[in-house]
C-alpha cells in the first residue's frame, strides 16, 4: 500500500490517510488522537476496522474522507 494523502480536521484530532493498493483501488485509514494523563503527551491511534470501501479513484476517497471527518 501507498499512502496517498493526509486529510485532518481543523483541531487536528482526527484525520484519514488514503491509500493506494497494488492493484490500484483507493482505501481509508481512520485515526484519532488520544492523550496519556499519565504520560502526559498525545498519541495517535488508529482505528480499526477501516472505514468500509474499496474507491475507483483518489478524488472519490478523498470525498468519503472529508464526509468521514465532518467537513462536507
Amino acid at each position: 500500500m501507498t499512502k496517498i494523502k493526509r486529510i485532518s480536521t481543523e483541531d487536528g484530532k482526527e484525520s484519514v490517510e488514503i491509500h493506494q493498493s497494488k492493484e490500484g483501488a483507493y482505501v481509508l485509514h481512520k485515526y484519532v488522537q488520544k492523550y496519556d494523563f499519565e504520560e502526559e503527551v498525545y498519541y495517535e491511534v488508529r482505528v480499526t476496522p477501516d472505514p468500509a470501501g474499496l474507491f475507483g479513484d483518489a478524488d472519490s476517497a478523498t470525498q468519503e474522507a472529508k464526509l468521514l471527518l465532518g467537513l462536507e
